[in-house]
């Protein structure tokens, strides 16, 4: 755990950075979270395609393949509905690996405090602090 508390105290580097790097100690987490929301967006252009060939086959007095784009409607929404579901599963999931990994540095730190610092030191308002803000960090994630 040494090496997750000693990176983040590293090198100044915007919160952006510094979180994405936090994600990416988690990477088939985030990856798949990324290709279920790739996939996910990606359908949501379908749609509208879809349905202007059905208005245009319609507008034409074609209603043959009607049934055809209905179900092609409905198996986007499916794939779009399950797509959206792990995407929101495993972006919890990696919201909540993330904070603890974070919360954990922050103890480490607080440890690494030799006694005298730990007494000068308002421990239960930096716990409490960072507790607060991690809690914000997860629900960006």
């Amino acid at each position: 755990m040494a090496f997750v508390a000693d990176q983040i105290t590293a090198a100044p580097q915007g919160w952006i950075r510094r979180l994405a790097g936090a994600c990416w100690r988690h990477p088939h987490l985030t990856v798949a979270a990324l290709v279920a929301s790739g996939i996910g967006v990606g359908l949501e252009a379908a749609t509208p395609l879809i349905t202007r060939v059905a208005v245009d086959d319609a507008v034409a007095g074609g209603t043959s393949a009607l049934g055809w784009l209905v179900a092609a409607l409905v198996a986007v929404a499916l794939v779009r509905f399950g797509t959206a579901f792990v995407r929101r599963y495993l972006g919890g999931r990696l919201s909540l690996d993330v904070q603890h990994d974070l919360r954990r540095a922050v103890f480490h730190s607080v440890l690494r405090l030799d006694g005298a610092k730990q007494d000068s030191l308002r421990t239960g308002q930096v716990v409490s602090r960072a507790i607060s803000d991690l809690q914000l960090v997860q629900g960006l994630l």
